[in-house]
């Protein structure tokens, strides 16, 4: 028979085992976290220091070669817009210092600053549709546009027989009175903005935009720049690259299939800049393309023509 003691004994001992066993237990499974964790964190800061070498040196490629397009920018563009004149429209939001930018590269091309037409925000708010639409269907421009043509349609067509030339011919659409009615009549009414006696007729259009509308801005611009193709011997868009996605004119085009208005997305950049010269040259051939840096563009810059047999 067992004692009472030794029962009390043996209970004690049971116990004792089991706390053991359970300090034990915590202090191994808290080494196991402390040593997961401390892990991790050398892990992720290893990552990290990875992921910022990656950075740099992606900076440090792009870089480069900004400085190279920037080099070879006065080659690759002289002569190719040569005595060609280039209507500039710039879109509300664009950056001023793209809009001189551009207009510059134009005249590395040899090109000719046909005048610069501002679109006002008014140009693109839906509430303004309807003075808009009775304001163009009263311009002295010839063949109205279709009665169902949307508002970017109508207003493209109207600046465009005011401030380009003809395809066919390279001659105005409209006299010089009517031009000057056109664009003093939109700009009276809160449409556009330009200066007086600086807009002459162009052969081809450059329209510069924000790096993000709102969609029905993106919208009409892109039915504006289509109009625009039709009216003279071609356009370019050009956008900057922008921080975070969203729609502009260039997206529209490019996602609906566009093969008369060329794109480009990354104005703001000196390949841009060249990729935009590249691409009014190219339009003069009807050819047409997609350019920048974003996934949807068809190559960074146009191909430059073949060099001549020696």
């Amino acid at each position: 028979m067992i004692s009472l003691r030794r029962h009390v004994l043996t209970l004690v001992a049971v116990f004792l085992a089991l706390a053991v066993g359970v300090v034990l237990g915590s202090t191994s499974v808290a080494t196991s976290i402390r040593d997961a964790v401390v892990d991790n964190e050398e892990t992720t800061a290893a990552r990290l220091e990875t992921t910022r070498d990656d950075l740099a040196a992606q900076r440090l490629s792009v870089d480069r070669l900004q400085v190279m397009a920037g080099e070879l920018s006065p080659v690759a563009l002289d002569g190719r817009l040569e005595g060609r004149p280039v209507l500039v429209v710039v879109a509300p939001g664009a950056s001023d210092d793209d809009v001189t930018a551009v207009v510059d590269v134009i005249g590395a091309a040899g090109g000719i600053a046909a005048g610069r037409v501002r679109l006002t925000d008014k140009a693109v708010d839906p509430e303004a549709d309807a003075e808009l639409e009775a304001l163009v269907a009263n311009l002295p421009i010839g063949e109205a546009p279709a009665a169902d043509a949307d508002i970017g349609t109508q207003l493209g067509t109207a600046i465009g027989r005011a401030a380009l030339l003809r395809t066919e011919d390279a001659e105005p659409h409209l006299d010089d009175d009517d031009r000057e009615t056109v664009l003093t009549t939109l700009a009276d009414a809160d449409i556009v903005e330009f200066e007086a006696g600086t807009v002459r007729p162009g052969q081809l259009a450059l329209v510069v935009t924000g790096p993000g509308e709102v969609e029905s801005a993106a919208l009409r611009m892109a039915s504006f720049a289509r109009s625009l193709d039709r009216e003279g011997a071609g356009s370019v868009v050009a956008a900057e690259l922008g921080d975070a996605p969203g729609h502009d004119a260039v997206t529209v085009l490019r996602s609906s299939g566009e093969e008369g208005v060329s794109t480009v997305d990354s104005v703001g950049s000196d390949a841009g800049r060249l990729a935009t010269g590249l691409a009014l040259a190219q339009q003069l051939d009807r050819e047409q393309g997609h350019y920048g840096l974003r996934p949807d563009a068809t190559a960074a810059v146009p191909s430059l023509p073949s060099a001549p047999a020696r």
